[in-house]
């Protein structure tokens, strides 16, 4: 009994240990693309049963990378994206981080920071300029959408929230 109890415990922290793997971004840290889906389908469902009252989403997306890669290489561009990763985590300190592409990232805000976005965005905004003119450090481009009750998907929330940052994007370039 004692041996079965034994292997039983050695299997749930082998698949916690898995798990753990495959919802964690090897490079940065942060949540993966896996967890991501996971998340999205919680609030879809949250949205379908119309139990949402504070929800939003931000897009983010590292500017210059390509860049990076072309003239310093990979090793850089990585290193270049960790500190991208480290700018969004600080700035949504108390919501999850998903990495969900090469230079893409997704906060989810639905705690403590959703009442604060607008200051959050403002500051990041404000951070961003700082290191455009200091040429110190990642330039993220941002963008924030709320959930609205017409929306029937986080898909919707998403959408909005991508343009936003495109826009952002490219008021980036031009500075």
């Amino acid at each position: 009994g004692v041996n079965r109890i034994d292997a039983q415990i050695k299997r749930e922290n082998e698949l916690h240990l898995f798990r753990e793997k495959a919802f964690t971004d090897p490079l940065t840290g942060v949540k993966s693309k896996t967890a991501y889906a996971e998340a999205e389908e919680f609030w879809n469902e949250k949205i379908q049963n119309k139990e949402i009252t504070s929800l939003a989403v931000a897009v983010c997306d590292v500017n210059g990378l390509k860049q990076i890669n072309d003239i310093q290489g990979h090793k850089a561009g990585d290193q270049y994206i960790i500190s991208a990763s480290m700018v969004i985590c600080r700035a949504f300190d108390h919501s999850p981080v998903y990495r969900i592409g090469g230079d893409e990232f997704v906060a989810i805000l639905s705690g403590s920071d959703y009442p604060i976005r607008d200051e959050i965005y403002e500051k990041f905004i404000a951070d961003n300029k700082e290191r455009i003119v200091s040429k110190n450090g990642p330039v993220v481009a941002l963008g924030i959408s709320e959930y609205r009750e017409t929306d029937s998907s986080f898909e919707d929330i998403f959408k909005r929230a991508d343009k936003l940052m495109y826009e952002n994007k490219i008021n980036l370039k031009k500075n």
